[in-house]
């Protein structure tokens, strides 16, 4: 039998052979060839690509640090916002709290001025004449009116009218009736009436108005069951006071000395140094007689002899009421206080 030659397709063992020799030989190529040695170089434009990439990504952090920057910063500011409006709400709180004590405290002080203003209109026992008004029963912190044989010296010249010398000229022009109802004439007559209200039941008490002359008011008080009625016979005659004439408290001394020898504690109610009086030089005589008015140190004098002239033994307490343009009353006032053991006091306008 005869055998059948198969056809030749081609692709036989030999030819896959020598395809894959040839496969690996151009791998092997590939792999041993330097292809960055033919790469071309880069151009210009190029290179200003590549700079200008570079501008972009440098200017991106910087932008992205800026962001960060920022947002810390608002971070910060909010943090301290809610601080702030966490102290705001604490110092709000503080504010109504104080302002809650505060309107307690007020209303407190207001019950007491109300506490203290139903006491000023209640009477005192013990007092020996009753008082009307605002401050009546108001005590001044050092002054004590005792002794047993007390003697009150009122001052009714007509500077007991104004504070300064323009508001006595005009004054003085006023008729009686309307001298008498001046502020400082009135609180000058309750200054009076306060002593009195405040002088020991059992003590003797005279009162002597001066100016120009003196003169004796109601009757001399004693240990009696008369002794309200004597007092109120003295206010009666100090309403009956109308201020006028200079002041001399010579003559008021030596009229409390006549009809109250005994007197041991004396009360001065004036406005200033005398401006009348004996035992000054020729320099001040002569200048009252010429002028009618008196200096500063002459006045000074004229209380010097006056104070030799009140003798001793009593003691000396001064309620000024101080006048303007006679700036050394009261250190001469309160040296003789001193000196005698008494109380200098130169009180609020207010009172009493």
């Amino acid at each position: 039998m005869r055998l059948k030659r198969r056809p030749d397709d081609g692709f036989n063992m030999s030819f896959l052979d020598v395809m894959a020799c040839g496969l690996g030989a151009i791998i092997l190529i590939f792999i041993l060839v330097d292809f960055h040695a033919y790469l071309p170089e880069p151009t210009d434009e190029t290179k200003k690509l590549q700079q200008e990439l570079n501008a972009a990504a440098r200017q991106r952090e910087q932008l992205q640090k800026s962001i960060d920057e920022l947002n810390d910063k608002i971070a910060l500011e909010s943090s301290t916002q809610q601080d702030s409006r966490s102290s705001q709400a604490d110092t709000s709180s503080t504010q109504s709290k104080l302002l809650q004590q505060i309107s307690t405290e007020l209303a407190v002080v207001a019950d007491l001025e109300n506490q203290l203003a139903a006491l000023a209109r209640l009477p005192v026992p013990d007092a020996n004449v009753q008082l009307s008004g605002s401050g009546q029963q108001s005590y001044i912190t050092g002054l004590k009116v005792e002794g047993r044989e007390i003697g009150i010296l009122l001052d009714k010249s007509a500077s007991m009218m104004g504070d300064n010398l323009l508001e006595i000229l005009r004054f003085l022009a006023l008729p009686d009736n309307q001298k008498i109802t001046q502020r400082k004439w009135q609180r000058t007559r309750r200054t009076a009436q306060w002593l009195l209200a405040r002088a020991p039941q059992n003590a003797k008490v005279t009162v002597v108005a001066y100016s120009e002359d003196a003169v004796m008011l109601g009757i001399r008080a004693a240990s009696s069951p008369q002794v309200t009625d004597s007092m109120n016979a003295i206010v009666r005659d100090i309403g009956k006071l109308v201020p006028n004439g200079g002041t001399n408290l010579q003559i008021g001394i030596q009229k409390l000395r006549e009809v109250h020898p005994n007197v041991t504690d004396v009360y001065i109610i004036t406005d200033g140094l005398p401006t009348l009086g004996d035992g000054l030089g020729v320099r001040c005589r002569g200048l009252l007689t010429t002028r009618k008015t008196i200096s500063s140190q002459c006045r000074q004098e004229l209380l010097i002899e006056t104070v030799k002239r009140a003798g001793q033994g009593i003691r000396v307490n001064v309620i000024l009421l101080p006048l303007e343009g006679d700036p050394y009353a009261s250190a001469m006032y309160w040296s003789w206080t001193q000196v005698t053991g008494g109380t200098f006091l130169a009180p609020a306008g207010e009172w009493p």
